[in-house]
């Protein structure tokens, strides 16, 4: 009887026990969320019952997918709606971006009778597993992410995520033909982690799509393509897909052509009228420096649009060399050319040979034709100075005596 007794008291003692437990396990918050959510499922609408459906023991940190040999199937695409820069001294393009991405969730599949009907959803993409797909060739770092759109599901489990992104990604700019230079850019993206056992990375089109562009005020899109590769890098064994989008852009020249190109013409124009002034004038020298200050000047406006980089020379600052390098001699030429005029009469007469060589072949090839009557006689030239400067002597000498 005595130990009867004490077997029911030990019972008791245990039941009590579990009870306490039970009581404390109930107080938590986690199973008093979970007993209301199923108390009150019978009561909510029918999406809002379908996301804590679908929610119900998802885990977001893994692939969705019921066989771990199987690949997730992600469809890449851009829908171009702007682009907004090309910095060509850091080689940066700037564009407006929907980054369309597709692929099937086997967790996230349901019977719209059960619902309501209901065959799509929407969901905020944090709450579901995204692919990582990235740019590879991202001017910026990689803190900001991408804009928390909310992710399109059907009832099959095809998601649907857009995400409307800013990128700055790098471009090689050659710059030889500026202004009227094409340009060949690309973006190339693709999963940072994943291999291609994992995902496969394909594209929705052999384009892109640009129905919602819109046009860009220094540079015209000519056409896009998309280029699916599969390489293996040093880091890892594995191979990986990437999908790059290519831009054929061009420059538009209007504007280069009115501020830049007209002046250099008829700054070059006026270079080649300094022949043309007399010498008597003295501007000569004045007009040569004018118009190399003036290329100077757009020689410093080009060269702060273009990259610093000694692999590509444009053709229009060949052009400026060469140009302020023809002013320079004019200029230098022009100086000879006063200093004979004003003072030739009492330096040593030219020799034959050298008279030849200027008033004959030199004269020929600029189209400069000397008066018939003119006959170019170094001795009466210097005779013609000797009296000239007795007549001065004789001037001064009667004037002091």
């Amino acid at each position: 009887m005595l130990n009867l007794i004490i077997v029911c008291i030990f019972y008791l003692l245990t039941c009590c026990r579990k009870c306490h437990a039970f009581v404390e396990t109930m107080a938590s918050p986690l199973p008093l969320t979970i007993y209301s959510t199923i108390n009150n499922t019978a009561n909510m609408p029918d999406e809002q019952r379908l996301f804590y459906t679908l929610m119900t023991g998802y885990e977001k940190a893994v692939r969705p997918i019921r066989k771990s040999s199987d690949a997730v199937v992600v469809k890449l695409g851009i829908t171009l709606t702007q682009i907004m820069d090309i910095d060509e001294r850091n080689q940066i393009l700037t564009t407006n971006i929907w980054l369309d991405q597709e692929w099937k969730d086997q967790f996230l599949k349901w019977n719209p009778d059960e619902f309501g009907g209901l065959k799509k959803i929407r969901i905020p993409c944090r709450h579901i597993w995204l692919p990582d797909i990235v740019l590879y060739n991202s001017a910026d770092d990689y803190t900001q992410g991408y804009m928390q759109a909310l992710a399109m599901i059907d009832f099959n489990g095809n998601v649907f995520w857009p995400p409307i992104v800013k990128f700055r990604s790098t471009c090689k700019i050659d710059i030889t033909w500026f202004p009227f230079d094409d340009q060949l850019c690309f973006l190339k993206f693709g999963s940072w982690t994943y291999d291609s056992t994992q995902i496969i990375l394909t594209n929705r089109s052999e384009t892109v799509d640009t129905a919602n562009y819109v046009d860009n005020g220094e540079w015209k899109l000519l056409s896009s393509w998309t280029i699916l590769s599969k390489l293996t890098y040093p880091c890892c064994d594995e191979s990986f897909y990437d999908l790059k989008f290519y831009f054929h852009i061009r420059r538009r020249t209007l504007y280069y052509i009115y501020n830049v190109m007209i002046p250099c013409i008829m700054l070059s124009i006026l270079t080649c009228l300094t022949f043309y002034l007399p010498v008597e004038s003295g501007e000569k020298v004045s007009l040569g420096l004018t118009v190399l200050l003036a290329f100077s000047v757009f020689m410093l406006l080009i060269a702060e649009s273009m990259p610093a980089t000694s692999e590509f020379i444009p053709l229009i600052g060949i052009y400026f060399t060469l140009v302020m390098s023809f002013t320079s001699l004019s200029v230098l030429l022009a100086v000879v050319l006063l200093n004979v005029h004003l003072y030739g009469s009492a330096l040593k007469p030219i020799s034959p040979r050298l008279r030849r060589i200027l008033f004959i072949h030199l004269a020929s090839w600029l189209h400069v034709h000397l008066h018939r009557g003119t006959k170019i006689n170094n001795q009466k030239a210097a005779r013609h100075s000797t009296l000239r400067n007795q007549r001065r002597s004789t001037k001064v000498y009667n004037a002091i005596f």
